[in-house]
C-alpha cells in the first residue's frame, strides 16, 4: 500500500503544537490580513492580531486527515 503523501497546501498554513504531559496537541492556523497598518493599533490590539489562532474543536478531525 502506498504511503499517505501530505498535503504540502495545508502543511504551509497548518501547525500542529507539541503535546505536554498527557495534553492533548492543538492545531493551529494562521490568520488572514492581520499585518496592514498596525502601527495605528494599540498594543491591545496588536497582541489580539497575533498571526496563530487554535483551529476549533469541532473541526480538528478534517485537519488531523491532512497529515500535517
Amino acid at each position: 500500500m502506498a504511503r499517505q503523501k501530505t498535503r504540502k497546501t495545508a502543511a504551509k498554513r497548518i501547525k500542529k503544537t507539541n503535546p505536554k504531559g498527557n495534553k492533548k496537541s492543538k492545531v493551529l492556523y494562521k490568520k488572514s490580513a492581520q499585518h496592514h497598518l498596525r502601527t495605528k493599533l494599540s498594543r491591545r490590539a496588536k497582541r489580539r492580531k497575533l498571526p496563530r489562532e487554535v483551529v476549533h474543536e469541532t473541526i480538528v478531525k478534517k485537519f488531523k486527515k491532512v497529515k500535517v
